[in-house]
């Protein structure tokens, strides 16, 4: 089972009511790839669970032994020191991951989402969602509004910590 899934009823929510369209007002796949797009600008990760972070842990520990044991070998002491540095420096004990890599796995529990964005384009007064979309990728005042939003939902309806370069400012 995955860190996304649970049995809770309120993450039963399924996408594939967005994918029929008739009586939608807004393309679900353009509105995917708006948000997927606002996620790698402003790298979005998902902070995971204590299960994944533990078996991170392990594997990185492991990397900065054979780092330092490497080293050693090839560069002495000074090489040692530095790949169980780097090998350690791996395994600071959060694992993150980007959205657009666990994207398939989460996406069928947003579904707000969606309609949030679209809701947050139709509110720019364009009478084509496809404009207002441009209008967010040209203006970063935009675009800035659009990822928090993105953030915000995400991470409430998810209950994970995520973090990005919105919320290192």
């Amino acid at each position: 089972m995955s860190d996304f899934e649970s049995s809770d009823s309120e993450y039963e929510t399924d996408l594939d009511v967005y994918s029929s369209g008739p009586g939608l007002p807004f393309n679900p796949s353009m509105i995917e790839d708006l948000i997927l797009s606002i996620t790698d600008k402003f790298n979005f990760r998902v902070v995971m669970s204590d299960r994944r972070v533990k078996n991170a842990v392990l594997v990185t520990t492991g990397l900065s032994v054979a780092g330092a044991l490497i080293g050693k070998y090839y560069g002495g002491k000074t090489g040692a020191v530095v790949g169980g540095a780097v090998g350690g420096a791996c395994g600071l004990g959060v694992v993150a991951v980007t959205m657009r890599e666990i994207w398939q796995e989460i996406k069928g529990k947003l579904p707000e989402l969606y309609e949030m964005v679209y809701d947050y384009l139709a509110g720019l007064g364009f009478d084509d969602y496809q404009r207002a979309m441009k209008f967010v990728f040209q203006h970063s005042g935009a675009t800035t509004q659009l990822g928090m939003l993105i953030l915000q939902i995400t991470s409430d309806t998810l209950g994970k910590k995520i973090i990005s370069s919105l919320t290192a400012v």
